[in-house]
């Protein structure tokens, strides 16, 4: 009794040790707050490092080669066409051809009047064994000093203008008939029988459609595949597909629309197809390995180019950009993937590129199929 007596007159004296004991009290307790709250930080870590892994289907698709396919349009166009027109004056006599008929190169298609053409080619040939008989005595005499120069000069002089006064009747009457200049289809006849044409008037259309030619416009970016010889597939209104070749490649774009024009031939014997129908051109590049995938699994990366999710070794998600090789009714050909890829097929749109990921392969390869 005593000494608790003293130690209360002690604190009535120095107030002090109450107020360090409460503070040290206060210490004491937080500290071991902090030490009780430690074990549940690390508990939360453990918890977070367990957390489950999301689950991806995918499929392994192994890259073939497909041939990149350019398809243009165009129209069918003969290989020649020409307007024949009358090479002298005169009144149509005969027409030996009809519109639609085929002639070969040479056949008489058309003649003219020829009016007294042969009596002034008879004349001029008259004329013209005079003029040499008569060249032939200037010169004997002018060897035996008889005849001057000049004399001779004219003698001469006739005998050429004779010589082409025939040649020319020659060449009117030659022109009285009007021939094919090559074979072809006799398109358009601009003329009848009893009609009187002029120099350099039409007379018909003719046309070749063997080789049929098909003309259409490509790109800055498609031109760097093709070239001459190159074969081509053409279809036409009746759904059949042709080959033929590349015969021409423009060297120069096209102001207007900055593209380039090409012609491809396609053989056509007996000119059975016409000329003027649409025309689909398909041309196949060089071979590239691509992956066949359905539209679904492609997806845009923040830039907002065109690929797919896949997976890499890590399993980690991975965007892979892609160029698009050929388009099918069943899926696309996709290049830039390389000879294979680990392809997200379902869930790629709960993943982030960098993600860790629970992989689930499928057995299923009907997406790889062929085209």
């Amino acid at each position: 009794m005593l000494k608790f007596h003293r130690i209360r007159q002690l604190l009535d004296e120095k107030p002090f040790i109450i107020a360090l004991s409460i503070s040290i009290g206060i210490v004491l307790w937080m500290l071991s707050g902090t030490s009780y709250s430690q074990a549940p930080e690390k508990k939360s870590n453990k918890t977070q490092n367990q957390t489950p892994l999301a689950k991806v289907k995918v499929e392994l698709l192994k890259a073939q080669d497909i041939f990149k396919t350019l398809t243009l349009y165009g129209k069918s166009a003969p290989d020649k066409i020409s307007t024949i027109s009358a090479r002298e004056p005169g009144e149509v006599k005969k027409i030996f051809v009809k519109e639609g008929q085929f002639v070969e190169k040479g056949t008489v298609i058309l003649a003219l009047d020829q009016s007294d053409l042969n009596e002034r080619i008879v004349s001029a040939k008259s004329l013209l064994v005079q003029r040499k008989l008569e060249y032939q005595g200037f010169v004997k005499l002018k060897q035996k000093g008889l005849q001057d120069e000049v004399k001779l000069s004219r003698s001469k002089a006739q005998l050429e203008q004779a010589k082409s006064a025939l040649s020319s009747l020659k060449l009117s009457l030659s022109h009285s008939e009007i021939i094919a200049p090559f074979s072809g289809v006799i398109n358009r006849r601009l003329v009848e029988i009893g009609a009187y044409v002029g120099r350099g008037d039409p007379i018909l259309q003719l046309a070749d459609l063997d080789p049929l030619v098909v003309r259409a416009d490509v790109t800055q970016s498609e031109i760097f595949g093709l070239k001459l010889d190159q074969e081509v597939k053409a279809t036409l209104i009746n759904q059949e597909t042709y080959t033929g070749n590349i015969r021409y490649i423009a060297s120069v774009a096209d102001d207007d629309v900055n593209t380039f024009r090409i012609e491809a031939k396609f053989s056509n014997p007996g000119m059975k197809f016409k000329a003027g129908f649409s025309t689909q051109l398909d041309i196949d590049f060089e071979a590239v390995k691509a992956i066949h995938i359905s539209p679904a699994f492609m997806a845009l990366n923040p830039e907002g180019s065109l690929g797919v999710k896949t997976l890499n070794d890590k399993n980690e998600v991975v965007f892979s950009p892609v160029n698009i090789v050929k388009s099918t009714a069943e899926g696309i050909w996709m290049s830039g993937l390389g000879d294979e890829a680990k392809i997200i097929t379902l869930g790629q749109g709960f993943v982030r590129i960098g993600d860790v990921v629970e992989p689930i392969f499928t057995t299923d390869d009907s997406i790889a199929k062929k085209d």
